[in-house]
């Protein structure tokens, strides 16, 4: 039973670009099932590392902080948490209000700044998103020493806003930190997220190779064998498409990616070519619609 359990986690891992108004992402606890989600976790976990004394923002807040103090960041976390849960055009003033007085409380807080940068990544804040980002970055101590999902949130930040050669390497960066502290977790998403990248600015050869790389890693990486449909089909080699969708359905025990609900569920997480993509396959065609970064529907053609 524990075998079957933690081959569903697998299979359920996502990673998420942001490209539409919100990321869908599994739940923080088990990877969810599976991965840590990178808008509302990021915003649990700071406030957890508050609350309970771990890690160095933690470390920094107690000696910066009397008692009082931390309880009131820790509530103002909790206010801004549950304010980022609820949909809807019209939460969205109210849930960044709610973290920018974290941010007026605790300046020197990248915990802050970062769960309000991720806020507007899911939102489509795009530029104030990679803003906020880079702030975090800076009191972290830089690229090198900052918290890896952050840098990986950065990246999608870049991507979103346009800048996807910067995005691309820094995606790199977010993985190597992953590699280097052993959470494979991070690993893969910022890879996968790579790969993704690289559909968006068409290159599928490059995306082919890394997409076939992380399916070597971990063949049960749904969503990455989604990817690889994708991928083949903007290339036009429908055939290959084809058969990479039957892998995809042979290993998704759990009904994840019918082709009714395919588009739903990566919509809003990959970037809008690859989306589209995807599209296109579904539907037989060489062109495929999708929600750009500008919010607007958009049309790409592929081979």
């Amino acid at each position: 039973q524990q075998q079957q359990q933690q081959q569903q986690q697998r299979q359920q891992r996502e990673p998420t670009c942001f490209a539409g108004a919100g990321g869908e992402r599994e739940s923080e606890g088990g990877r969810g099932v599976g991965r840590r989600e990178l808008g509302l976790g990021l915003a649990v976990a700071a406030a957890a590392a508050v609350s309970l004394g771990s890690g160095v923002g933690a470390a920094l807040a107690a000696a910066r902080f009397d008692s009082k103090q931390l309880d009131e960041l820790n509530k103002l976390f909790g206010e801004a948490i549950e304010l980022s849960k609820l949909g809807g055009e019209e939460s969205f003033a109210p849930a960044d209000e709610a973290w920018t007085k974290i941010i007026e409380f605790s300046p020197e807080t990248s915990a802050a700044w970062s769960n309000r940068g991720t806020f507007r990544l899911q939102r489509g804040k795009w530029a104030d998103a990679m803003a906020d980002m880079e702030q975090a970055i800076a009191l972290e101590g830089g690229l090198e020493s900052a918290d890896g999902y952050l840098v990986n949130n950065y990246a999608n930040a870049l991507g979103a806003n346009g800048k996807w050669d910067q995005a691309l390497d820094i995606y790199k960066k977010s993985a190597a930190i992953g590699a280097a502290n052993g959470e494979s977790d991070l690993e893969e998403i910022a890879d996968a997220n790579y790969t993704l990248g690289l559909l968006q600015i068409g290159e599928e050869e490059r995306a082919l190779e890394s997409v076939r790389g992380l399916l070597r890693k971990d063949p049960n990486f749904l969503d990455m064998r989604a990817a690889e449909t994708a991928i083949l089909w903007a290339m036009g080699r429908q055939a290959d498409a084809e058969e990479a969708w039957d892998r995809l359905q042979q290993s998704d025990e759990a009904g994840l990616y019918p082709k009714q609900f395919a588009i739903i569920r990566v919509q809003g997480r990959w970037p809008p070519r690859a989306t589209a993509a995807l599209s296109a396959f579904i539907t037989l065609s060489k062109k495929g619609n999708t929600v750009d970064y500008d919010g607007q529907v958009k049309t790409f053609e592929f081979k």
